[in-house]
Formats: structure tokens, C-alpha cells, sequence
């Protein structure tokens, strides 16, 4: 009776179990089959069939596109702050390293000085350096209410009339260096060392439009104010070197020869460039004099001179317009292959020098030669 008992109880027990066991396994699998449907209803909502190769392209081309216009955004603000701030670096530098400015010019004189330097010194281009200027100046006047006789003013008159010179508007240059030099005269410093350089600086400017009564004028009193005030003996013998030109110029020989050689003997042998142009002058003289050996020589000499300080402006500007002459005399002779390498000399000495007027004639005077020479090659 215990055994059918027990054994009734093991059944049912079995039986539950049993029930139990499937019923278990019927929740898991229907919960993998809900589990793989929602999968499958994800999978087709993350990706879009289409039968449209147009419209396919045209979304991943608004895709890059975006992408595109954000990294071109990004690249242009980095480089635009990158910019600015190279800039205001480089104002700065030129400010405290290279060329301090007036304060009273104020901020925007200040920027605008700068841009004349870097085209004066970095990147010349003296037409630009001189709009620059000139702007400086009209800021001054009207905005900063600085005196026309005020220093500053005088100071970049004379700035603007060097660059107008060195660009080769020579009237131009003449009207700034007058107006400089009649304010400082009207301030009473005719015996300054400032006043009588413009003097000489115009006399010079006179003499490169032939007018030789104008030139003569401010250069005698140039060297007579210089003589009286006691100014230092480099200044007078600059002076007396454009005298003895411009009466070179005339062909007055018998006033400029006296005046070369007595300069040639009282220059000291340190004075290389103006020792230089003295040589380079005595050369073209001997050319007028019809001595045309002798004229190469001191043309020569003054070129050896040159070289003994070739970066000074003086030097630059000698060696230039030396170069030029043994080229034309060269020339003269027939001799072209030497005349186009020392035209090709002036040439870099001219560049060099930031002197484009020169520069541009010795172009011209080398052009000429290698299409004469180009001719004759051709004949034979």
C-alpha cells in the first residue's frame, strides 16, 4: 500500500515537472521569436532601401556637403585668427624693433606708418609707401589737429618727398622737400643740419630736370649755410660734389675739375661710397673731355671702390649708374658682350638700391644690347 502510494506521488511529480519544464521552454522560445522580430523591425527602420540611384546620391551628397561647409568654416576662422594675429605680431615688431612711430599720430597713423615701412624696407613700392604717407599726413591734420609746422608733420614730409623721389615723380618730390624745407626755415632753424640737407636734396632734384639756375641757388646756399654754421665736412663735400656735377653737366669743367680733386684729396679713405662717386664723376668728365681711356679707368676705380661697402645705399647707387657707364662706353666701342654684362650689373646693383626708375632704364639699355647682339648672330 506505502509503495503504490509513493510510487502515485513520483508520477505526478514527474508529471509536473514535465509540464513545468515545457512550459518554460515555450516562454523562451516565443521570447526569442519577439526578440528577433523587434531586431528585424529595427533593422529596417536604420536602413532605407531605395530603388532611386538619384535620390541616393543626391542625400549622400547633402551628407558630404554639410560635412564640407563645416570643415571649410573651421579651416577659415583658423586661418582668419591665425592671420590676425601674424599681424598684429608683425605691427609689433616693426613697432618696438625695427621703426617707432609718433604716439600722437594715434592708432590708425601708427598702422598705416607701418605699411609705408614694409614697402619702403620689405617689399619696396615706393608709389604705395607714398598713398600711405600722404594718408598718415591728412590724419594728422584733420583728425589728429597736429600743426602743419609741428616736427612730426616736417618729418613726414621729408619721408614722403624721399619716396616720391625714389618712385620718380621728381616734381612731386620737389614740392615736398620745398614745403619741408620752407618750414623749417619758418621755425628758425635754417643752420640745422635737417634744413640744409633738403636745401641740397632739392638742388639735386632741380639738376635731374635741367634746371640748372634752380640747382644752383639751393645748393650755394645749401654749402654756404653749412660753412657758416659749421655742419660736419661729410655734408659740405656732399654739397660741393653736386656742385661740381651740375657744372659738369654744363660742361663747365674748369669749376668742376678743381672741385673733384679737391674733394678726392680731403676725403678720408673710410669714406668708400662718396669716394666712390667723386672717381665715378671725374670718369664722366674724362668721357666729355673726349679722354675715353682715362674715363674707363676712373669709371673702373670707382666700381673697385664700391665693393669695399657694397651694402650702402651710396655704394649701391655708385656702383649702378659706374656699371651703366662702363656699358655705354662699352657699347660705343662695339665691344657688346662686355656692355651687356656690365648693363646687367647696373642692373642688380639698381635693384639692389630699390631704385625702379634706374632700374628700368638699365633694362632698357640691356635689351637693346642682346637684341644687337642677337642680329649679328644671326648674320653669320
Amino acid at each position: 500500500m506505502l509503495s503504490r502510494l509513493t510510487a502515485s506521488i513520483g508520477n505526478k511529480y514527474i508529471r509536473s515537472n514535465t509540464s513545468n519544464r515545457l512550459l518554460l521552454n515555450q516562454k523562451r522560445a516565443f521570447g526569442f521569436t519577439k526578440s528577433i522580430s523587434r531586431e528585424a523591425a529595427d533593422s529596417t527602420k536604420a536602413v532605407k532601401f531605395t530603388t532611386s540611384t538619384y535620390n541616393d546620391a543626391i542625400s549622400r551628397l547633402k551628407s558630404q556637403g554639410k560635412l564640407a561647409g563645416k570643415i571649410t568654416v573651421y579651416t577659415v576662422l583658423s586661418v582668419s585668427a591665425a592671420i590676425g594675429l601674424i599681424w598684429q605680431l608683425a605691427h609689433l615688431y616693426i613697432e618696438y624693433t625695427m621703426e617707432s612711430t609718433p604716439k600722437e599720430l594715434g592708432f590708425k597713423g601708427r598702422q598705416l606708418l607701418h605699411g609705408a615701412y614694409v614697402r619702403e624696407q620689405l617689399a619696396p613700392d615706393y608709389d604705395i609707401a607714398s598713398m600711405y604717407i600722404r594718408e598718415v599726413i591728412r590724419i594728422a591734420l584733420e583728425e589728429q589737429n597736429l600743426k602743419e609746422n609741428s616736427d612730426t608733420i616736417i618729418n613726414l614730409r621729408l619721408r614722403l618727398a624721399e619716396d616720391e623721389n625714389k618712385s620718380g615723380n621728381l616734381l612731386d618730390a620737389i614740392t615736398e622737400y620745398t614745403r619741408a624745407w620752407k618750414l623749417l626755415m619758418d621755425n628758425g632753424k635754417g643752420h640745422d643740419q635737417q634744413t640744409i640737407t633738403a636745401a641740397k636734396k632739392i638742388g639735386d632734384l632741380y639738376m635731374r630736370i635741367d634746371d640748372y639756375e634752380h640747382a644752383e641757388e639751393f645748393l650755394a646756399w645749401a654749402l654756404h649755410m653749412s660753412e657758416k654754421a659749421n655742419q660736419d665736412d661729410l655734408l659740405q663735400s656732399k654739397i660741393k660734389l653736386s656742385l661740381a656735377n651740375m657744372y659738369a653737366i654744363q660742361r663747365n669743367f674748369k669749376l668742376s675739375i678743381p672741385l673733384l680733386s679737391q674733394l678726392l684729396k680731403s676725403l678720408p679713405e673710410e669714406q668708400h661710397c662718396l669716394r666712390a662717386i667723386v672717381q665715378n664723376q671725374l670718369s664722366e668728365i674724362m668721357y666729355g673731355l673726349d679722354k675715353k681711356d682715362e674715363a674707363m679707368g676712373w669709371a673702373q676705380t670707382a666700381l673697385e671702390t664700391c665693393t669695399k661697402d657694397i651694402k650702402n645705399q651710396d655704394c649701391l647707387e655708385c656702383g649702378a649708374v659706374a656699371s651703366n657707364n662702363m656699358g655705354r662706353m662699352l657699347e660705343l666701342s662695339s665691344e657688346f658682350e662686355q656692355a651687356l654684362a656690365y648693363y646687367n650689373q647696373a642692373i642688380k646693383y639698381a635693384s639692389d638700391a630699390g631704385n625702379l626708375t634706374s632700374h628700368e632704364s638699365y633694362s632698357l639699355n640691356s635689351e637693346r644690347v642682346q637684341d644687337i647682339i642677337a642680329i649679328k648672330e644671326t648674320k653669320y
